[in-house]
C-alpha cells in the first residue's frame, strides 16, 4: 500500500471517502431508529417549551423563534449537546431569553471509529501530513452530520403541536422552530404562520409553510410558487391547476382534486392523507428527492399517500413517481 504524501491526495482520497460512508451510516441509523430519536426530541423540546412558558408566566416574553442549535463547543469534552433557545422578533440579533440544552449522543453512534480511520497514520506520511491539519476537517463534518439531522428533523418537528405546552406558548404572529448550528446557520424545519391568499400573494411574501383550511378553488391556478411545508386540511380543488410548484414536505388532509391538473410539481417528501383524486392528469411531476434539491445532501422522506381514494388518473409518461408509497389506498382507472 503507499502512503499518501500530500494533504490534498489525502483529503480527496481518503478522507472524503471515510466522510461519505460515515454520514451514510449515521442517515441509516436515523432512519432505522426513528421512532426512538423522534420520541426523545420531542420528550426534550416539550420540556423545553414548559421551561419557556414558565418564564413566560413571570415576564412579559413573547417567542418567535425556538432555535435548536449544535454547540461545536461541546466536542471539546466529548459531550455533544443541542441547546433551544426561544428569541423573540429580534431572533439571533438579541438575547435569547430562554435556553434549554439535551444531549446529542444519538448523532455520535460511529463518531469515534469515523475520527480513528480519518487519524489512521498508515495511511499517509507523518511527517507530510499533521494531524492537526486533519482535525480541522472534522468541523466541516460536523456541520454536515448536523444538516443531515435537520433533514429528519423536520418530519417530526410539525408534532410539537400535539402538546398543551406548546399551546400555552405565547407566540408571535410569524414563528419559526429551527435547527442548524449556533450562532451560525439555520433550517427551518416547522413554523406557525397566519394564512395568506395563495392565489394573489403579495409582492416577496413569504408562501413556505402557510396553512390552508378548508377553501373552495374552482377554474383558479397555483403558479410559479414555492409552497414547501404548506399544510392543506379539507380543501376542494376543482378544474383546478397546480403550476410549476414546489409542494416539497407539504401536507394534505382530506382533501378533494377533481379535473385537477398538476404540471411541472415538485413532490418529494409529501404526504396526502384520506384525500381523493377524480379525473385529474400529471404532467412533469416528480417526487424523486434527487430533482426537488439544489443540495445533494438533503434527505427527504418518500412521498406517501395513506387511505386515498384514485379514480381515472392520467400520468404520463415524463413523471417519475418512483418514490412514491402507497399505503391502503384504493385506485380506479
Amino acid at each position: 500500500m503507499e502512503l499518501l504524501q500530500t494533504f490534498d491526495e489525502f483529503l480527496n482520497l481518503r478522507y472524503k471517502p471515510l466522510e461519505t460512508e460515515f454520514l451514510k451510516k449515521v442517515g441509516e441509523n436515523l432512519s432505522k431508529k426513528l421512532s426512538t430519536i423522534r420520541k426523545f426530541c420531542l420528550e426534550e423540546w416539550r420540556n423545553a417549551i414548559a421551561y419557556a412558558c414558565e418564564i413566560q408566566r413571570k415576564e412579559n416574553k413573547i417567542c418567535a423563534y425556538m432555535s435548536i442549535s449544535f454547540l461545536n463547543t461541546s466536542m471539546i469534552d466529548d459531550k455533544p449537546t443541542l441547546q433551544i433557545d426561544f428569541y423573540n422578533e429580534e431572533w439571533v440579533y438579541g438575547e435569547s431569553w430562554a435556553r434549554y440544552r439535551m444531549s446529542a449522543d444519538f448523532l455520535f453512534k460511529y463518531w469515534k471509529d469515523f475520527k480513528f480511520d480519518a487519524l489512521d497514520d498508515r495511511f499517509f506520511v507523518r511527517s507530510k501530513i499533521s494531524k492537526i491539519e486533519i482535525k480541522s476537517l472534522f468541523w466541516g463534518t460536523l456541520d454536515k452530520l448536523i444538516f443531515l439531522f435537520t433533514c429528519y428533523a423536520k418530519y417530526f418537528a410539525p408534532r410539537l403541536s400535539y402538546y398543551n405546552e406548546f399551546d400555552e406558548l405565547i407566540k408571535a404572529e410569524n414563528f419559526y422552530v429551527t435547527c442548524g448550528t449556533y450562532l451560525d446557520w439555520q433550517n427551518r424545519i416547522y413554523a406557525v404562520l397566519p394564512e395568506i391568499d395563495l392565489l394573489n400573494p403579495d409582492a416577496n411574501e413569504e408562501t413556505t409553510f402557510r396553512p390552508v383550511i378548508k377553501k373552495i378553488y374552482r377554474n383558479k391556478k397555483f403558479s410559479n410558487l414555492n409552497l414547501r411545508g404548506c399544510y392543506f386540511e379539507e380543501c376542494l380543488f376543482d378544474n383546478f391547476t397546480f403550476e410549476n410548484l414546489n409542494l416539497v414536505d407539504a401536507i394534505f388532509l382530506r382533501c378533494r382534486f377533481t379535473s385537477t391538473k398538476f404540471v411541472n410539481v415538485k413532490t418529494a417528501g409529501c404526504d396526502l392523507f384520506e384525500c381523493y383524486f377524480k379525473n385529474c392528469t400529471f404532467e412533469n411531476c416528480t417526487s424523486n428527492p434527487a430533482d426537488v434539491s439544489e443540495n445533494n445532501d438533503e434527505y427527504f422522506a418518500p412521498m406517501r399517500m395513506y387511505h386515498c381514494f384514485l379514480f381515472n388518473l392520467e400520468i404520463e409518461e415524463n413523471c417519475d413517481f418512483d418514490e412514491l408509497t402507497q399505503i391502503d389506498c384504493y385506485e380506479k382507472e
